[in-house]
């Protein structure tokens, strides 16, 4: 049955006077158009005289389909001053308040709802959320651990606690009840504890799926591995086998600083440093990281490109240009000529667009428009010519 004609069949029974009949129809019709203004409109009208508390959560509902979540916000409140127990309305005004980004009430009606609903599974998750964006770790922590100690075969809620614990540096309570093998490696790796990581990754190995993330996953873990033991070459020979399969980002670029600045080589760790900050779309303190790299090494070309590309970013075009032509001056690049004839020329620098092979047309260039533009001047004369002739003959 279509919602026209659930909407029909509703109406009709509220016009026989069948008021259950059109509460069970309209609320059938909000299952599957949650939106449907009509539907909690007429819902309002059926529970204003007989149920005051679903009356106001009803109209709850009808201002958070038109966005006026202060609305909704206090007619929560009447329903629950109605039935101060009611989970259903403490959930509805816990995430009223949460899309109105008032995280602290969302956060005090969300330890009510545990308090008399403490098997409420989401309502843990929520409120270890809120607390993780209010950054109160150690208050998420907290939750968690009632979680886990309520639900205590759920691996995801384990994990969940064990990187909460992570996060704050409590590695040996992570370990305790972390589930996830990718995690657990992670955490051993943190506390130096490299056989046992080994010997799990060696297990992951020979039981992972064919599946591209999770080979990316096991060879950034056994690139850390590799870090952790000093054999730096395997470290970013594992880093290249990472980045075949999830490309270059801001995570492999990290390591790979660090396994230069382990190396001592200033330079690359530098270059490595100003990918990474690229990666993370922060180009002032990527233009930092380039710029030591090039006093390093003045003579690097793809140093001097991405200090060209990231002025230009910048809107300093003028220093762009001279690392453009630093670029230029290397090896005779020709998309840097190109680039910097271009620039100066729409600059109206002809002397420096010239420099760079890009030449203003000449009058020799140009005698075809000039013949075609005195043909035009004499088709006009002749033609205003006629037209006076026409006006003035007798």
């Amino acid at each position: 049955m279509d919602l026209e004609e659930l909407h029909q069949k509703a109406s009709d029974a509220m016009a026989e006077g069948n008021r259950e009949k059109a509460v069970e129809l309209y609320n059938k019709i909000l299952e599957t158009a949650p939106a449907d203004e009509i539907a909690h409109g007429q819902l309002m009208d059926l529970y204003f005289d007989t149920d005051k508390f679903k009356y106001y959560l009803t109209r709850a509902n009808y201002n958070v389909v038109n966005q006026k979540f202060e609305h909704a916000i206090n007619d929560t409140k009447k329903a629950l001053n109605l039935d101060a127990e009611s989970i259903d309305a403490r959930i509805k005004l816990a995430r009223l308040y949460r899309v109105s980004n008032k995280n602290l009430k969302a956060i005090d009606e969300f330890n009510k709802i545990i308090e008399l609903e403490p098997k409420l599974r989401d309502a843990y998750l929520e409120l270890i959320n809120l607390y993780i964006l209010e950054d109160a770790k150690e208050s998420a922590v907290g939750i968690a651990r009632k979680a886990v100690n309520e639900f205590e075969n759920d691996t995801e809620l384990k994990n969940i606690l064990a990187k909460l614990y992570f996060d704050l540096g409590m590695n040996s309570e992570a370990l305790e009840v972390v589930q996830d093998k990718p995690m657990k490696v992670k955490i051993l790796l943190a506390d130096s504890k490299n056989d046992e990581a080994k010997a799990i990754l060696d297990n992951m190995k020979t039981s992972m799926p064919n599946i591209k993330e999770a080979h990316a996953a096991y060879n950034l873990l056994l690139a850390e591995y590799f870090y952790n033991k000093n054999e730096f070459n395997n470290t970013l020979n594992t880093i290249e086998e990472y980045i075949k399969l999830s490309g270059p980002d801001a995570v492999s670029f990290q390591m790979k600083a660090l396994v230069y600045e382990a190396k001592n080589d200033g330079f690359m760790a530098s270059v490595n440093w100003g990918y990474m900050k690229k990666a993370q779309s922060k180009n002032d303190e990527a233009v930092v990281e380039f710029n030591h790299a090039h006093s390093l090494n003045k003579k690097d070309k793809n140093v001097l490109i991405e200090l060209a590309n990231l002025y230009m970013n910048l809107g300093e075009k003028y220093t762009s240009m001279d690392f453009w032509n630093a670029v230029y001056e290397l090896d005779n690049d020709e998309h840097a000529k190109n680039i910097l004839g271009e620039f100066y020329f729409n600059e109206g620098d002809y002397a420096m667009a010239e420099k760079y092979g890009k030449y203003r047309e000449t009058k020799g260039q140009n005698n075809t428009a000039d013949k075609n533009y005195a043909e035009a001047a004499e088709e006009d004369e002749g033609l205003i010519e006629k037209i006076i002739r026409i006006f003035t003959k007798k």
